[in-house]
């Protein structure tokens, strides 16, 4: 996750990263959920998240979707107040929306007992089970969404304009709201989840924050990157290959931050969040 906008520290290097040659298609489409690009799109998004964090209250299922929540408030709060923050806004709106509905579908394939990806089973079993701590399952599901998720995404909407610009500047200033964002998602996950988050992502220690912002914001290059060896695969076998290689490389992302447990914290956290609820 990002950290604090006015530390320095924050350079947006992703930025003076120039991106590779790629076709000018395919080109944003309908897609559930936003049939025509507008801010309504978000407006819908955000009403299905606050619905997935009321079903799952307690279930640590509910971190992510409270995280993802928290981002995509600011995300509307930044793109109402500067409607030029983005260049190519209607693109933003129907990216938004696939890529939240990639994340529904998710959770319905896992309940329903149906195959999910790699990163998305650890996530999600670990929500399930595991004796984690709410940053934990916060990284689990920003690992899984972004790593595993977004490259497919990206590149099923197309990488540049008709006219042949590039999207990467849109794509890298997503990084500048989520780094407005970081302080609001740790308020409402430690204050519904888990109080550790109030000590390991203080807002008076912007070392953390920064850690966080630079992890993330190398993930969103991978992403790009990823995306356009998808687009420019020259072969079903070849995207085959670089798409296992997209699911691997956030399974392992998502195995080492699964790995370490605390016997009994579970109950503390469950305990937590029943007395906030």
């Amino acid at each position: 996750m990002p950290g604090s906008q006015a530390w320095p520290a924050n350079i947006p290097w992703e930025s003076y990263l120039p991106p590779l040659p790629s076709p000018n298609r395919p080109q944003p489409h309908a897609v559930p959920y936003c049939r025509a690009p507008r801010l309504s799109c978000i407006d819908t998004e955000l009403r299905r998240l606050r619905s997935a964090q009321r079903r799952f209250g307690c279930d640590h299922r509910g971190v992510f979707a409270t995280t993802y929540l928290e981002l995509t408030r600011v995300l509307r709060a930044t793109v109402r107040h500067d409607p030029r923050f983005f260049r190519y806004p209607r693109y933003l709106y129907t990216e938004d929306a696939l890529f939240a509905d990639v994340y529904f579908n998710t959770l319905r394939d896992y309940r329903s007992g149906r195959p999910v990806a790699p990163a998305w089973r650890i996530a999600l079993d670990t929500a399930r089970s595991g004796q984690v701590n709410a940053g934990q399952d916060m990284l689990l599901g920003i690992n899984a969404h972004v790593q595993n998720d977004m490259p497919f995404v990206v590149a099923a909407l197309g990488l540049r304009t008709p006219r042949g610009a590039s999207r990467k500047p849109d794509h890298d200033r997503v990084n500048e709201v989520l780094d407005r964002a970081y302080q609001p998602v740790v308020n409402a996950v430690a204050e519904r989840y888990d109080p550790l988050l109030f000590t390991t992502n203080a807002s008076w220690d912007p070392l953390d924050d920064i850690g966080g912002l630079e992890m993330v914001k190398g993930w969103r290059e991978g992403v790009w990157r990823n995306a356009e060896r998808l687009v420019n695969a020259k072969s079903a076998a070849e995207r085959r290959q670089v798409a296992g290689q997209i699911q691997q490389n956030a399974a392992l992302w998502a195995q080492m931050m699964a790995a370490p447990q605390t016997p009994g914290y579970r109950a503390q956290r469950d305990a937590y969040c029943a007395r906030r609820m």
